[in-house]
């Protein structure tokens, strides 16, 4: 049995990345394992505009946390094994808080395999994901924590593990999807791009029509040269990081007190 945890920036990141893979993990595979899912936000402000002000902050905090548990619980992961940060949606840095405040999580819970939002050839630029994957990826790659676990990134633009599934278990996603009710407005623009994408991810395996798609990173020397992307890939990477990162909605007060703070 091993023990895996799923690490997301927002309640809802994992259900379009990686719901095949954790439904087949926690009650399809012949090993049970453990799974635990760790959200570095609960996504208070995941709602897009002025006119929804009024439910952002702990409320829309509540309500998202509740969204988590029951999408879930479809896998039959309880709360018990949901782990909150606390970090603002939106306001994730990479600095050294978040990497200690990571790696002692990592030290009390020691998963043989963590996943994480792709860092560095990412597909989507977000900077709760970026800053969340490279804090992951800095706290096992400089061995702050006293085991290496197997680690792998979804969102990737450079993908070298493919899970694949079957036609019909679409309908698990819409399930998952149904339980976020709160994030209709950008899922349903999110979700058509969906099926292509992991159709394309589907061609690459074998037997299969779809697939979630996930970059395995290497930190052995003799497997380095594994962990190194195309020219397409790197281009496309160049060009995401020259675009401004997705942001939360603040309310217009909070806005202009971040401004001035300088954190936005």
């Amino acid at each position: 049995m091993a023990k895996i945890i799923f690490f997301q920036p927002h309640p809802d990141d994992l259900e379009l990345n990686c719901g095949h893979l954790i439904h087949y993990l926690a009650t399809k595979s012949k090993n049970k394992h453990n799974i635990r899912i760790a959200s570095i936000t609960k996504g208070e402000y995941g709602l897009p505009g002025a006119q929804y002000d009024k439910f952002k902050g702990d409320f829309l905090a509540k309500v998202r946390t509740r969204e988590l548990y029951n999408a879930q619980s479809i896998h039959g992961i309880p709360p018990e094994n949901i782990y909150f940060f606390d970090y603002v949606d939106g306001l994730v840095e990479f600095n050294e808080e978040i990497i200690m405040k990571i790696s002692q999580y990592l030290d009390i819970e020691k998963p043989d395999i963590v996943f994480a939002p792709e860092p560095i050839y990412t597909s989507y630029y977000h900077k709760d994901h970026i800053n969340t994957g490279k804090a992951i990826f800095y706290c096992i790659q400089n061995k702050l924590i006293d085991f290496i676990p197997i680690i792998y990134f979804y969102s990737t633009l450079s993908p070298n593990y493919f899970f694949g599934f079957k036609k019909e278990d679409f309908s698990l996603i819409d399930r998952l999807l149904a339980c976020h009710k709160t994030q209709f407005w950008l899922i349903n623009y999110i979700k058509w791009t969906y099926r292509p994408k992991t159709r394309i991810a589907g061609a690459k395996l074998r037997g299969w029509k779809y697939a979630e798609k996930y970059r395995r990173v290497y930190l052995y020397k003799k497997n380095k040269k594994k962990n190194k992307p195309s020219i397409i890939v790197k281009m496309l990477s160049y060009w995401y990081s020259s675009m401004p990162f997705f942001r939360a909605k603040y309310p217009q007060d909070l806005l202009e007190m971040l401004k001035k703070q300088g954190r936005l």
